[in-house]
């Protein structure tokens, strides 16, 4: 950070920003700065990869001990190249200079691992002071999507000129190794069976009528090839988590704008409609994301032939419709143990029961959606699966 100023002893640490993640630990620290200077932050965030909220989810999940396993395993191997791979995206990005398109969080310092630091990986970033997270049992309007739409399309238009280092260093990512167990048959039961306990009554049947399908609607070759069958030239950088935990409000006079997206840690060179499921299934309510998915898909790509400032388009907007068409099964599928678990972490916190309540009726009806439109779109895919063959 550019200063002789070490910790002072009155330093406070406050652990925050439970039940958002799950291979990190948030800390907001308040320095005591042995030398003073203006260009020192009064607070700062470090994210430090750590086991111990995995801890917190498991108790919370009641997963049976195959599964608990894979989630430890999942962390074991694949925290590290998480980590380092993100570090390495901020490094690109604030060459960028973009940070107010972008919305991304300035960053101090950081370390990554490597063969001589197997344990420590962190990184420090600005704190946003009175930034708020709408979390998934609250219903943005389509409309305030717009400036997240933005964002992406100018991540996604910069991300074409990448150099090969720059390429490599954020390429490793690979979902089926993440997930592979997670989506195993006794793992789909499992996150289905979690499905119904938000709503027994009104989620069991639509959660049985997908849950039918099994491993079938587990496809990692289409996710990993999906540009190459519908002919999309050029891959692009797709955040890898962007659900609505990842983004952090301001609000003023009851209106919110958008001032930070966070946590790249799944960052990867992919397809450009990867982050718009998980986006759109997580921030809006089931209804108004049937109703406008196709519009919002049409401003997002308005967004991002202006950011290309002519130069060559990688895809049509036929093309990215047919990738959310295509991509819908698997970001469901990823999002669904957001519904569950992670998901009543946060409304445990909860002390007003007419809240918990109102909150799991939007959860109830999102969900409900989901799981009739996965059905819908599983049918789909497989019919274009068979054409392609």
């Amino acid at each position: 950070m550019n200063t002789e100023a070490r910790l002072g002893e009155n330093t406070k640490f406050t652990v925050v920003g439970d039940g958002n993640g799950f291979m990190s630990r948030v800390i907001l620290v308040e320095p005591d700065w042995t030398v003073h200077g203006e260009h020192l932050p009064n607070r700062f965030v470090l994210k430090i990869t750590s086991c111990m909220h995995v801890l917190n989810v498991l108790d919370q999940m009641n997963l049976q001990d195959k599964s608990e396993s894979a989630l430890w395993s999942i962390f074991e191997y694949e925290a590290q190249g998480l980590h380092n791979r993100e570090v390495n995206l901020y490094e690109i990005i604030g060459k960028w200079n973009m940070d107010d398109v972008l919305m991304s969080p300035k960053v101090f310092f950081s370390k990554k691992f490597d063969s001589e630091n197997l344990t420590k990986g962190f990184f420090a970033m600005e704190y946003v002071d009175n930034a708020i997270t709408r979390h998934l049992y609250i219903n943005l309007k389509s409309y305030e999507l717009h400036s997240i739409l933005k964002s992406l399309a100018v991540f996604q238009a910069e991300s074409l000129k990448l150099n090969k280092r720059e390429q490599e260093s954020v390429t490793g990512y690979d979902l089926e190794k993440i997930v592979g167990k997670m989506f195993s048959q006794n793992g789909l039961n499992s996150i289905f069976e979690q499905v119904r306990q938000i709503n027994k009554e009104e989620l069991s049947e639509a959660a049985d009528k997908i849950a039918v399908f099994g491993v079938e609607l587990v496809n990692f070759d289409l996710v990993k090839n999906l540009n190459n069958y519908l002919g999309i030239k050029k891959n692009v950088l797709v955040h890898g988590d962007l659900w609505s935990a990842n983004i952090m409000w301001k609000e003023n006079k009851d209106e919110f704008r958008v001032d930070k997206i966070i946590d790249y840690q799944s960052i990867h060179l992919g397809n450009p409609a990867e982050d718009l499921v998980r986006l759109f299934i997580s921030t809006l309510s089931g209804s108004e994301r049937q109703k406008y998915w196709e519009k919002l898909l049409e401003q997002f790509y308005e967004y991002f032939i202006e950011a290309l400032e002519d130069k060559n388009v990688p895809y049509t907007l036929e093309q990215l419709k047919e990738s959310y068409r295509l991509y819908f099964v698997t970001g469901s599928l990823l999002m669904l143990p957001m519904f569950g678990p992670i998901a009543e972490v946060k409304l445990a916190e909860m002390s007003d029961p007419d809240e918990v309540k109102k909150y799991r009726e939007i959860l109830t009806e999102k969900t409900k959606r989901l799981l009739n439109d996965m059905e819908h779109r599983h049918l789909y895919t497989r019919e274009i699966i068979k054409k392609w063959k």
